[in-house]
């Protein structure tokens, strides 16, 4: 007899939580007058030939948040600032975004390439390695 209660129980319950959560929201009624005076101004708006001034629409333009670069491909490292400064315009030239980054130790890091995603740093140090030209590459990562 308890089971047949409790499973009564429970039916009747979730038979109420679904009911009452099923329940659409109560529509207040429409005059008469009110809708028909905007069917009358939608049909007037529609048979009018008025030439509407075209008013131009200002296109937005999307925030975009730029990231700092933070991975950095090092070619080479040097003492001396004149050096790398050779080596950079030398790679600029050749059409890469260099720049020079100063190190704690003194020395003047000249990177190649930078980039802003870990995966991607990464994955253009192994490809660069896999050259013999760039097999000294490293990455410098900015903290």
């Amino acid at each position: 007899m308890r089971r047949y209660i409790k499973t009564v129980f429970i039916a009747s319950l979730i038979l109420s939580v679904g009911v009452s959560a099923c329940k659409d929201e109560k529509k207040t009624p429409v005059k008469k007058e009110v809708a028909e005076k905007v069917k009358a101004k939608k049909e007037s708006s529609k048979t009018e030939t008025k030439a509407e001034p075209v008013v131009a629409k200002k296109k937005l333009k999307p925030v975009v948040e730029q990231v700092p670069n933070k991975y950095f491909l090092i070619l080479a490292s040097f003492q001396n600032m004149k050096n790398a400064e050779r080596l950079q315009q030398k790679l600029t030239k050749d059409g890469y975004n260099s720049e020079i980054i100063e190190a704690a130790n003194g020395f003047h890091r000249v990177s190649y390439k930078a980039f802003s995603d870990r995966t991607l740093a990464f994955q253009e140090l192994k490809s660069a390695r896999a050259s013999e030209e760039h097999k000294e590459n490293w990455l410098y990562i900015k903290r």
